[in-house]
C-alpha cells in the first residue's frame, strides 16, 4: 500500500470525547462533520459529507486542547487518513470555534 500525505480542513461538531482503549495516552473525538475541504496543497483523502459522524484520534501532545470543550462545541481542525477509517489530527490544529 503506498502512504499518500494528506490534510484535510474540517469543522465540526463534538459529540464527545473519551480515552483510546489501544493507544496510551491517545484520547477518540466523534464529531459531526459539518464541512470538509482539502487543507493547503495536500490532497484530501478524507471523503466526509455533512452530517457524517468522524472518530478522530488525539494525540497526547494535544489532548490540552480539548479540555473544557462539552459536548456540542464547535471546533475546526486539520486530518490526516493514516488507513481506511483511521483519522488522526494534525497536531497544533484543534481549535474552538
Amino acid at each position: 500500500m503506498e502512504v499518500i500525505e494528506n490534510a484535510t480542513q474540517l469543522k465540526a461538531r463534538l459529540l464527545d470525547a473519551a480515552d483510546d482503549p489501544a493507544r496510551p495516552g491517545w484520547q477518540r473525538l466523534n464529531v459531526e462533520v459539518l464541512h470538509a475541504t482539502a487543507a493547503g496543497d495536500l490532497p484530501s483523502l478524507i471523503d466526509a459529507p455533512a452530517g457524517e459522524v468522524l472518530t478522530v484520534l488525539v494525540p497526547p501532545t494535544d489532548r490540552g486542547r480539548t479540555d473544557g470543550l462539552a459536548a456540542g462545541a464547535a471546533i475546526g481542525m486539520q486530518l490526516r487518513l493514516r488507513a481506511p477509517g483511521v483519522h488522526t489530527l494534525v497536531p497544533g490544529t484543534l481549535v474552538a470555534e
